[in-house]
């Protein structure tokens, strides 16, 4: 926290609700050090303070060993955005999403999984849609399943279920989704507009 400006440690605690009480308790320990603010003059819920040490949930986290790395919580895609993609666009989107939290988490292993099994899945899927091709609740039927296999298996399983994080904006990944569906859709209709163009 040295390495702040105070400007910006002012602003993280203006935005505190977007980091832990550690990451809030070493901000004010460097504000404390510059004399900007004096000690005991804002205390943190749920921390108690010993020497040079914040105890919180039996998690010992010393004052020289705190980065502002280890505290800031992530910016991920939530759970919901991830279930809403899969379930209204494909799994493929959901999946994509949920690579994406994993690459900021540092989880390649299953980055990998997730993509293996999202090719897997859209395969089987499209097999049997082409088998029942009248029975189109069986579409949204899979998508939800996909979902359910993304979030309680893959998610709870490599990123916890009970993870804190900020949710990360939607709308770039919903325009391109829009996009590439929008495109998929004029690939499937071409033949027939050049079709009857012919005519």
């Amino acid at each position: 926290m040295n390495k702040k400006s105070n400007d910006e440690l002012e602003k993280i605690i203006q935005q505190k609700e977007k980091y832990t009480n550690e990451a809030l308790q070493a901000v004010i320990w460097e504000l404390e050090d510059r004399g900007l603010l004096k000690k005991d003059e804002i205390v943190l819920e749920g921390v108690v303070i010993e020497g040079d040490a914040v105890i919180k949930e039996e998690v010992i986290v010393t004052k020289e060993k705190s980065t502002f790395e280890e505290f800031e919580l992530p910016l991920l895609y939530s759970k919901s955005a991830i279930q809403g993609f899969t379930i209204f666009f494909s799994p493929f989107f959901g999946a994509m999403l949920l690579m994406s939290n994993l690459k900021i988490q540092n989880k390649q292993k299953a980055r990998n999984q997730v993509l293996i099994f999202v090719i897997l899945y859209t395969i089987l899927t499209y097999l049997v849609l082409s088998a029942f091709p009248t029975m189109m609740f069986l579409s949204l039927a899979f998508n939800v399943l996909g979902s359910l296999v993304l979030i309680e298996y893959f998610w709870n399983k490599n990123l916890g279920k009970n993870l804190n994080y900020t949710k990360k904006g939607i709308t770039k990944p919903l325009l391109i989704s829009f996009l590439v569906v929008l495109i998929l859709v004029f690939i499937q209709f071409l033949p027939q507009l050049l079709e009857e163009q012919a005519i």
